[in-house]
């Protein structure tokens, strides 16, 4: 995941450099007034310059995370259509179709097979899209937000299985609990057109 400044508060940046030149300003004293008004003239062009460079930089990076992200689902899209003949060519996936009966069961096992199914596929889906790990846990831990926008709807979805693997039977699973999961599920799948 990408570390990065959430917030930029420019308007105490303003007045922080505001009081840095007004306080150097004044112990400019001892010079002769000319000098003063050069090293003034300097920062002020200093703190422009400074600041039209910090705009270029956050605009190149906005328009940089935005290329990268339009590329990478462009990428996608042409990986999908030379590997996924069946796909293109019936409309259906048998494994999620089988998937979305299981959860429409009655039968909380069912239920439980439903989502650790799901979870499955959802690590073959990762592993086609090139996200490495021994698990799905880390498969979705070197995902980027960025080119996975459902990143936070496939953590969820995963938490409902490891639920289900670490609880066994005790964990009580709600019809409710599988439809929101199974939702979740379809959405990732969606988005990497894997369904």
């Amino acid at each position: 995941m990408q570390n990065g400044v959430d917030f930029l508060n420019l308007e105490y940046l303003l007045v922080r450099s505001y009081e840095f030149v007004a306080s150097f300003h004044g112990t400019l004293g001892q010079f002769p007034e000319w000098v003063g008004g050069v090293v003034y003239f300097v920062l002020v062009l200093g703190m422009v310059l400074s600041f039209i460079l910090l705009i270029f930089i956050v605009y190149s990076q906005i328009k940089l995370l935005q290329t990268e992200h339009a590329g990478f689902h462009a990428m996608e899209a042409e990986s999908h259509e030379a590997h996924d003949p069946e796909v293109e060519s019936t409309g259906k996936n048998d494994r999620w179709e089988r998937i979305v009966e299981l959860a429409a069961s009655a039968n909380e096992s069912e239920w439980r097979r439903a989502i650790l199914e799901a979870d499955i596929m959802l690590g073959d889906v990762l592993s086609d899209q090139g996200y490495e790990g021994a698990s799905v846990g880390e498969q979705l831990k070197m995902a980027n937000p960025i080119q996975m926008t459902t990143l936070d709807l496939a953590w969820k979805a995963h938490k409902v299985r490891n639920d289900i693997a670490h609880g066994g039977e005790r964990y009580k699973l709600e019809e409710r609990e599988v439809r929101v999961a199974i939702d979740y599920f379809k959405r990732v799948f969606e988005e990497f057109a894997a369904i």
